[in-house]
């Protein structure tokens, strides 16, 4: 039996006579709690009450379910920088390069350039920032978790965030940029960690958690938002 229950977070109801105790997860962005048939109204009330605010933190962590469509590189579109969205603006002009301006990213164009050029723009810019950024973002961590990295540097990764040697050397996919600040600091102090341990031990999770205590959550933004991070 399915029902939908508290229209405003969006969670359904199931009931079985499979299961003996509640289950709550997300499917698609919807909470889908998974009860016994028996249980009553009442019990049930009381569970989601006192699951909601675990219940809103995970939707906020799984965020916008909309699917990822093609940018289109045209003026309006948008896209996201440090966790922020910003408009892309074409206008007429000979300066080069993009500019942060207000709620814009701003490239002057001549006429009608193709997409190929204002996605190279776009990248170039994010990759000069992202280079900045985690650079900082590394000495800043590297004294908390008390390592010194080798070297850091930038790559343009698949289906990673970042990259520890053995030898210390840090490599980070520059996309992370476009990630609240939180997210690239987990994805730093991360890698960070690998120069102690180079694995992923209780021990190395300990110390991640001693300087990112949600390192959970912030693992799991990544799973479910990872691939919307596109120029």
């Amino acid at each position: 039996m399915t029902e939908l229950i508290e229209p405003e977070l969006n969670i359904k109801v199931i009931r079985t006579n499979r299961r003996k105790t509640a289950s709550i997860k997300i499917v698609l962005g919807m909470i889908q709690v998974t009860i016994p048939k028996k249980l009553s109204e009442k019990r049930l009330r009381e569970l989601i009450a006192k699951s909601t605010p675990w219940i809103r933190k995970k939707l906020r962590l799984h965020g916008d379910t909309t699917p990822i469509r093609e940018k289109k590189y045209v003026s309006g579109e948008s896209f996201f920088y440090l966790g922020r969205n910003y408009h892309l603006k074409l206008i007429q002009g000979n300066s080069i390069g993009i500019k942060l301006k207000g709620g814009n990213l701003v490239l002057n164009i001549n006429n009608n350039e193709p997409n190929w050029y204002i996605k190279e723009q776009l990248v170039q810019w994010y990759f000069r920032h992202a280079d900045q950024q985690l650079k900082d973002k590394t000495i800043r961590y590297g004294e908390i978790v008390e390592v010194e990295p080798k070297s850091i540097s930038l790559k343009n990764y698949k289906s990673r965030w970042g990259s520890c040697t053995v030898s210390g050397d840090i490599s980070y996919n520059w996309k992370i940029i476009i990630a609240p600040h939180h997210i690239i600091d987990y994805v730093v102090v991360h890698e960070l960690c690998h120069i102690h341990e180079h694995n992923h031990s209780p021990a190395f999770w300990q110390l991640v958690s001693r300087v990112i205590p949600d390192y959970k959550d912030c693992r799991e933004w990544l799973k479910v938002n990872g691939s919307k991070l596109i120029v």
